[in-house]
C-alpha cells in the first residue's frame, strides 16, 4: 500500500546531562552499534529509578497466585495511567493492576470456549477495554474482565496496539480475501472486517508469513498522535513510523542489527564449525514524545540495548535486564524486569525521559 512520506525532525539529544539528574554515571562503553550509534550505559541510572518504583509481581503473598507471573508475554497501561494490564503465559492470562500495584481482576482460563484462549500472543488496552489476540481469534474483554466479543481471524498476530480513534491495530502476517498478505490491520468493532494498513509480499516477508513465528521480534505502540511498528519481516528490519488520523507513513528507519565490538560476530564451535550467534530480540517499542525508541535481549550480554531512532542518536545499554513495554506521557513508563523474578515496574515518566539524556517537554 503505498502512502505519503515525509522525515520527522531528529529530537535534541543531551547524552550526559540527563544522566547526571538522575544521579547515575553513564559513560561511553566504546562499543558501536549500527551506523555511528555509540552505546552508553545507563545501567546506575536506571538503576536509581528502580528504587523509587511500584513493582507488580516483585513481592507478593503466596497464597495469590495471580500476582506471581511465570513468563511476561505483554503488557501495556490504559492511556489514562489508571491501569497496567499484564499478558501472562499461564492463566489466569490476563491480569489488571491499579497503579499502587493492587491486583484488580484476574481473567481468561485456558480452553476453547467463549472468554477462553489457549496461546494468546499480544494484548491491546484502553481506558476501557482489553484486545486478547491469539493465532486466528480475536476477543474483547471489558477491564473488569467481562466478554464483549470474539470472532475468528485469519492471521497469526503478534502485537497489538491504540489505534487512531477507538480501533486497536493488529500486527501478523495472513492474507485477506484477495489473497495479498496483510502484515498491520487496525480493528474497530469484531463484528466488522478489519481494514489493511501496511501489506507486502518481498521474498523475507513471505518466508517470515510461512514460518509463522509467534512471539517474534516484531514490535508495535502508540504515542500521541504516533505509531511505532517495528517490521522484523523485512531484510533488513525496519521500523516504520505512522501518524494519525490517517495512518500515513512519516518515517522509515533499517534498523542497524546490534553489533558487538570486533571485526566479526562469528563464533568457532568446539568442532570447529562458524555459528553465527542469534540476532538481537526486540521486546519493547516505545515513543516518548516525538522520540520513537526501541528496546532488545542482546545474545551474549548482561542486559539489554534501548536505540533512539532519531537520525545518529545513541543506543543505551542496561546491565540489570530490564525492557521497555509502554509509556504514557505525563504518567510512567513501564518496563519489564527478569530479576530476581519476572516482574514489571512503573517509572515517573519524566524521571525516564532524563534518564535516556532526553529533555522533558
Amino acid at each position: 500500500m503505498r502512502r505519503s512520506l515525509c522525515i520527522l525532525a531528529p529530537s535534541r539529544i543531551v547524552l550526559l546531562a540527563g544522566l547526571a539528574a538522575c544521579g547515575g554515571e553513564g559513560a561511553p562503553s566504546g562499543a558501536r552499534v549500527g551506523e555511528g550509534r555509540d552505546v552508553v550505559d545507563i545501567s546506575a541510572s536506571l538503576e536509581l529509578l528502580l528504587g523509587s518504583a511500584v513493582r507488580i509481581g516483585h513481592q507478593v503473598d503466596a497464597g495469590s497466585e495471580a500476582e506471581i507471573f511465570s513468563r511476561i508475554l505483554d503488557a501495556q497501561m490504559s492511556p489514562d495511567g489508571r491501569f497496567v494490564v499484564v499478558l501472562d503465559q499461564v492463566p489466569p492470562f490476563v491480569r489488571v493492576f491499579q497503579r499502587d500495584g493492587t491486583l484488580a481482576v484476574a481473567f481468561v482460563p485456558r480452553g476453547g470456549g467463549p472468554g477462553e484462549a489457549t496461546s494468546p500472543t499480544a494484548i491491546g488496552v484502553s481506558n476501557d477495554h482489553v484486545l486478547l489476540l491469539e493465532p486466528g481469534r480475536a476477543s474483547i474483554f471489558t477491564l473488569g474482565g467481562q466478554l464483549v466479543d470474539e470472532r475468528n481471524i485469519g492471521f497469526f498476530p503478534t502485537s497489538v496496539a491504540r489505534g487512531c480513534g477507538d480501533d486497536f491495530l493488529a500486527y501478523g502476517p495472513g492474507p485477506d480475501t484477495e489473497g495479498t498478505i496483510v502484515w498491520l490491520r487496525s480493528f474497530g468493532a469484531l463484528a466488522d472486517p478489519p481494514s489493511a494498513i501496511v501489506e507486502g509480499a518481498s521474498p523475507a516477508e513471505r518466508r517470515a508469513r510461512q514460518r509463522r513465528a509467534l512471539g517474534g521480534s516484531s514490535r508495535l505502540a502508540r504515542g500521541g498522535e504516533l505509531i511505532l511498528l517495528h517490521h522484523d519481516a523485512r531484510d533488513p528490519p525496519e521500523t516504520l513510523t505512522l501518524a494519525c488520523p490517517d495512518y500515513r507513513t512519516v518515517a522509515v528507519d533499517t534498523v542497524p542489527e546490534f553489533a558487538d565490538p570486533g571485526p566479526t560476530r562469528e563464533q568457532r564451535t568446539g568442532d570447529g564449525a562458524i555459528q553465527q550467534p542469534p540476532p538481537a530480540i526486540f521486546v519493547g517499542a516505545a515513543i516518548l514524545d516525538q522520540t520513537r525508541i526501541l528496546s532488545a535481549w542482546v545474545s551474549g550480554e548482561s542486559g539489554t540495548r534501548v536505540m533512539l531512532l532519531d537520525e545518529a542518536a545513541p543506543a543505551f545499554h542496561t546491565s540489570s535486564q530490564m525492557a521497555l513495554l509502554d509509556a504514557q506521557p505525563g504518567h510512567s513508563v513501564l518496563l519489564e524486569v527478569l530479576r530476581p523474578v519476572p516482574h514489571v515496574a512503573l517509572v515517573d515518566y519524566d524521571a525516564f525521559v532524563r534518564a535516556l539524556g532526553l529533555e522533558p517537554k
